[in-house]
């Protein structure tokens, strides 16, 4: 059995400009069929445009946003799951007064190499 906790895990500044942990994955974990990160945008930030070529869904643990899906842009809060089909163009924007706290599923791992990012 594996038990992880996000008290006691490290971050670090993603690519796409958030603070984040692996929580499972490939570098945690070895696991190639799925990862579980967690994300935490500050307010008024927004992430980078990117795109994975693996299927991806954000779970909102807390805070609100606007989630920008190709051409789509939806107002997202706590509770919200969103589904982000692999080569779809995403970013998250946080708009509220305080991070925006969100996990991140990725169907296979995630991996720097399935990720494109947008200039």
């Amino acid at each position: 059995m594996r038990i992880e906790n996000l008290k006691k895990s490290k971050y670090f500044t993603a690519i796409d400009g958030c603070s984040i942990t692996e929580l499972y994955g490939i570098p945690t974990c070895k696991l190639k069929e799925v990862s579980l990160a967690y994300a935490i945008l500050p307010k008024g930030m927004k992430t980078m445009e990117h795109l994975h070529k693996f299927l991806e869904i954000y779970v909102i643990a807390k805070g609100k946003g606007i989630m920008h899906l190709n051409s789509e842009k939806k107002k997202v809060m706590e509770g919200d799951s969103i589904l982000i089909p692999k080569n779809s163009n995403h970013c998250i924007e946080n708009k509220c007064n305080k991070d925006l706290e969100f996990y991140c599923v990725c169907v296979p791992s995630f991996t720097e190499k399935g990720t494109v990012m947008k200039k």
